[in-house]
């Protein structure tokens, strides 16, 4: 591990959600950032990887009864900040909220999350320094090297924003805005329409995270620290990150997940259990 893709860094990584769908993308809303990883971004080359199992899939599902939404005429991508922020504005009334959304391009990070998210990369590049203002601490605990309990609070706000948020405003946005989205994912390379699937496998990604209870051991390294657990230090970058918010946090966020999943249309019955470590 390199001491960029490390989640406990003393400087404290950043970590707060991205937009409307993938619940740190997804939950998080259209708009929101996820930010992960710590110091400078570094790109990270795309790793081969065994042949996945079948992921659930994005469906719409019928039209609630009801009033009835308002179609709206979009914007080209390359002015739909003010739209989307407009929309993914009115998704939460956490104060702290509109802060994640004054950067600009907002649909294009998203799709540039949710595909890293997707191959399990952290998604640093592009994305701004929306730190936690507390640095990372770690504690001794019977001779070893332990998370100090404070690291973990450095993100109660961001999950509390994440839980705020209304699945079902988030679903409808993601729907309203699919056209833009889905040229912001061609921007990326993929001419056909797969943002779906990645989407749904970067739900999979963040809720196969599992839940550690327990305080993990560390290991000291020059500049970062990392799991003494091969298990854990084996695990996506961006499950890595994610289980450095502490359980209280993951829990809530991954909750957040769900609730977006079922309003997408998402199967929640084949979405994974996120497995609990104690």
């Amino acid at each position: 591990m390199t001491s960029d893709a490390s989640p406990f860094r003393p400087g404290g990584q950043y970590f707060g959600p991205l937009v409307g769908v993938v619940a740190l993308a997804v939950v998080a809303g259209l708009g929101s950032y996820f930010f992960f990883g710590a110091g400078q971004p570094t790109e990270t080359e795309p790793v081969a990887a065994a042949p996945a199992p079948p992921r659930p899939t994005i469906v719409d599902p019928p039209a609630p009864t009801g009033t009835p939404v308002e179609e709206l005429i979009l914007p080209p991508l390359d002015e739909s900040d003010s739209l989307v922020r407009t929309l993914v504005g009115a998704l939460t009334s956490h104060p702290a909220f509109a802060a994640w959304l004054i950067p600009d391009d907002l649909l294009r990070t998203f799709v540039f999350v949710v595909e890293n998210i997707a191959e399990g990369n952290n998604p640093t590049e592009r994305l701004g320094p929306l730190r936690p203002t507390q640095r990372f601490a770690t504690t001794e605990a019977g001779g070893s090297l332990t998370v100090d309990p404070a690291s973990y609070t450095r993100y109660n706000m961001h999950a509390e924003i994440v839980a705020s948020i209304n699945p079902v405003g988030a679903a409808e946005i993601y729907r309203s805005l699919r056209p833009l989205i889905r040229d912001a994912y061609a921007e990326l390379g993929h001419p056909d329409d797969g943002l779906d699937d990645t989407l749904a496998r970067a739900i999979a990604n963040l809720l196969e995270t599992p839940v550690l209870e327990r305080e993990p051991r560390l290991v000291a390294r020059a500049a970062f620290h990392e799991f003494e657990d091969p298990a854990f230090e084996d695990l996506q970058p961006i499950q890595k990150q994610l289980m450095a918010m502490g359980p209280r946090n993951v829990r809530a966020v991954q909750a957040s997940v769900v609730d977006i999943a079922r309003e997408l249309g998402i199967d929640t019955s084949r979405l994974p259990t996120p497995e609990v470590i104690r």
